[in-house]
């Protein structure tokens, strides 16, 4: 399973694939990509202002705290110093900055060591959690939902906006709140996606292809017609990527829902940034009268619309994983019912020559008897006929040769009868059916006062050799 550590050990978020290694050309390229990012949030918080001039999405501070979050703690020291530089930035671009005080640089620091404490507690919580899981969704959104809280709270009593002790105050909050939960939503998903494209890799999914391509144009094209038109953004947008989103989701699975809202996210966030710049006014009156909707219309909308792309990414993920695990299952079921048949060929096989070899010594001992001990016996009897003769010619009315005769005889039947039993030939010129139904066993049963009978039914069948001995020999054992 490809877990959230083993990514967190290779940090191959944002930074492409990385090696392992602590080397200075990684750790310049992983500076580099988020510096490249960090300047776009930045240009995005400067445009998208809430009417208290503060960003709406807090995207800077969204993306400083994932950086963290996905990254070892061997790489927070360049890290760390990348958020403090963009921090320093961001509060030169802010139009009431005049002068560096010890109460800037106080909130400076209260703002870095906020995203870093809630960094190292989210890092803790997911460890050993598998990524793209509902559990590992559940997780991470709600360690960035307390980080949002803690945050917007921190930053507002630093800069004197509320005052600490007055609860009442969190009114003021609400705008910030819910535009940076929605920066996370986007953000989140965007992680995830790129993420995906490492454990695609691992997984039968197709990618998308350059035809496929044209459906994301032509959702951008509808997208920017809806938007330019207005009228109410959530209804109208809604109802649009309700089909496209859908085959997205069928076809290409994680990747391609989340490359699908990736688009409308950027779509609609630009196309606001430049209605505010040529409105050169973030006013709620002036945008719903221009373009039919307000940023926080915006907001609501675009936080809606990844969270729900990125729980119905997590269960399909779950449902494909589920289903990849029965196939293995299948798989190894019937490899190892294929080895199983296998094993029990050879076991027939084994078992076929141990009877075979079993037949061969009985055949053998049985022809042995037959050659050296029926020879012998004979011989005996004709020794002691002779010696009968001589006997009762000499006129003696005892003769002790006529019992010695009898035994002997006996000794020539228990030979005969154990070659039979050795080596029944009457099962090989008659099969076992008409062996059962001779006096074969019946003879030797009376001798017990057992009766012994046998009948059969339905046609006569041929039974093959290996059979009928095994047969045979089964029934043999019975009456032994």
């Amino acid at each position: 399973m490809f877990s959230y550590q083993d990514n967190h050990q290779s940090a191959q978020v944002l930074a492409g694939d990385l090696p392992i290694s602590q080397d200075a050309n990684s750790i310049y390229k992983l500076l580099l990509w988020h510096f490249m990012v960090l300047i776009v949030a930045c240009i995005v918080d400067r445009i998208l202002l809430i009417q208290t001039a503060l960003p709406l999405l807090s995207l800077q501070a969204v993306i400083s705290y994932m950086m963290l979050v996905f990254n070892p703690t061997q790489r927070w020291s360049a890290l760390i110093l990348l958020i403090a530089l963009f921090a320093l930035i961001h509060l030169f671009s802010h139009p009431p900055f005049t002068s560096m005080t010890w109460t800037l640089l106080g909130q400076i620091c209260v703002s870095i060591v906020t995203i870093i404490i809630s960094a190292l507690v989210t890092q803790n919580f997911l460890r050993n959690i598998d990524i793209f899981t509902l559990r590992f969704i559940h997780v991470l959104f709600s360690c960035t939902v307390v980080f949002t809280l803690l945050y917007q709270y921190m930053t507002a009593v630093a800069t004197y906006r509320i005052d600490p002790l007055d609860l009442s105050h969190w009114q003021y909050l609400i705008d910030c709140i819910i535009g940076q939960i929605t920066s996370i939503a986007i953000v989140i998903n965007g992680l995830l996606m790129i993420l995906m494209l490492k454990y695609q890799s691992m997984i039968v999914i197709p990618k998308l292809t350059t035809n496929n391509l044209m459906l994301l144009i032509i959702s951008s094209t509808g997208i920017l017609f809806i938007l330019y038109f207005g009228g109410n953004l959530i209804s109208n947008l809604s109802v649009f990527i309700v089909i496209p989103a859908l085959w997205f989701c069928y076809r290409y699975r994680w990747w391609g829902l989340s490359s699908f809202a990736l688009v409308i996210n950027a779509v609609t966030m630009i196309y606001v940034m430049f209605a505010i710049i040529h409105f050169q006014t973030t006013s709620d009156l002036t945008l719903i009268s221009q373009l039919g909707f307000s940023l926080n219309d915006m907001a609501w909308f675009l936080l809606g619309l990844n969270l729900i792309i990125l729980y119905i990414n997590a269960m399909i993920h779950e449902l494909d994983t589920t289903q990849l695990s029965i196939e293995h299952s299948q798989a190894l079921m019937i490899k190892r019912n294929d080895e199983q048949q296998v094993l029990n060929q050879q076991i027939n096989q084994l078992n076929k020559h141990l009877i075979n070899a079993q037949e061969f010594q009985r055949r053998k001992l049985s022809i042995e008897l037959k050659n050296q001990m029926e020879k012998n016996i004979h011989e005996l009897q004709q020794a002691i006929n002779l010696l009968e003769l001589q006997a009762s010619l000499t006129g003696n009315g005892h003769n002790p040769f006529t019992k010695i005769k009898i035994f002997a005889h006996y000794i020539y039947m228990s030979v005969f009868e154990l070659i039979n039993w050795l080596k029944p030939e009457i099962l090989e010129r008659f099969g076992l059916i008409e062996t059962l139904k001779s006096q074969y066993f019946s003879d030797k049963l009376s001798l017990n006062n057992i009766a012994f009978d046998f009948s059969s039914q339905g046609d006569r069948i041929n039974i093959p050799e290996n059979i009928s001995l095994v047969l045979f020999r089964i029934t043999q054992e019975a009456i032994n």
